[in-house]
C-alpha cells in the first residue's frame, strides 16, 4: 500500500545539491584553529573601513596605564608585506567571524568596522583557513600545481593575484573562479555592496 501522508517540498530555487562557493572574509569553522580568531581596534586615523578578507597590520596596544579601555591591537589596513614598524607591515586577514560591531544598511549590506571601531582578525601562522578574494585570471595558473605554489597581494584592491616580486605567506587550497560573494567598495560614497559572482580563493594563513 502506497501512502503519502505527509508530502514535503521545497519551494523552488532554495536549494541545490550542486552548489558551491565561498563568502569572502569567512574562516572554515576549524576546531584546532577557531580560538586563534582574535579582536583588535581600527586606528581612528584609517580614512577606508575594513571589511572581511581585507590585509591587516596589527600594533602592540597602548599602555594600558594610559589607555585603560584599550581592547586590543592597534588595527590598520596593511599597505605592504615587509617594512619596519611603521610601515603597516601585513600580519594577517580581517574576518566577518564574530564581527557583531560591524554595521551595514540597505545601501551599503556588506558589514563594515571603521576608525575606532572593532576588527576580528587572524593572524599569520594561525594555519586558520580563510576564503579571500582573488583575481580571476589567476585560478588557470593555479590548477593541479602544488599549494605552496606563490601568489601575491593586491593591498589596493584587497586580492590574491598572481607572483609579483614578493609572495604573501599563504597555501592556496581550492580556487572558485565564479559563483562566490565578494565584496566591491565604492570610495566615493562610502558604500560596499556584494558580487555574488566574484572569484575566491581558500588559503591557509
Amino acid at each position: 500500500m502506497n501512502i503519502n501522508p505527509i508530502i514535503q517540498t521545497n519551494a523552488g530555487g532554495t536549494f541545490g545539491i550542486s552548489w558551491d562557493g565561498l563568502q569572502q572574509g569567512v574562516a572554515m569553522p576549524d576546531p584546532e584553529t577557531r580560538f586563534a580568531l582574535s579582536g583588535g581596534v581600527l586606528d581612528v586615523a584609517e580614512t577606508v573601513p575594513v571589511w572581511g578578507g581585507v590585509g591587516i597590520s596589527e600594533n602592540v596596544p597602548a599602555n594600558p596605564v594610559v589607555n585603560v579601555a584599550s581592547s586590543g591591537g592597534r588595527i590598520a589596513i596593511a599597505t605592504n608585506l615587509t617594512g619596519g614598524s611603521t610601515a603597516k607591515t601585513l600580519t594577517g586577514f580581517s574576518v566577518f567571524d564574530q564581527a557583531y560591531g560591524m554595521v551595514n544598511t540597505p545601501q551599503s549590506p556588506v558589514p563594515l568596522a571603521s576608525g575606532g571601531m572593532q576588527v576580528m582578525f587572524y593572524r599569520l601562522g594561525s594555519m586558520a583557513r580563510i576564503a579571500l578574494k582573488m583575481d580571476p585570471t589567476l585560478a588557470a595558473s593555479l590548477y593541479n600545481n602544488p599549494i605552496s605554489t606563490p601568489v601575491s597581494w593586491d593591498f589596493t584592491n584587497q586580492q590574491l593575484i598572481a607572483f609579483a616580486v614578493t609572495a604573501v605567506p599563504v597555501k592556496v587550497l581550492k580556487v572558485y573562479p565564479s559563483g562566490c560573494m565578494t565584496v566591491n567598495y565604492a570610495a566615493g560614497t562610502g558604500f560596499a555592496t556584494w558580487n555574488y559572482n566574484g572569484a575566491c580563493a581558500l588559503v591557509m594563513i
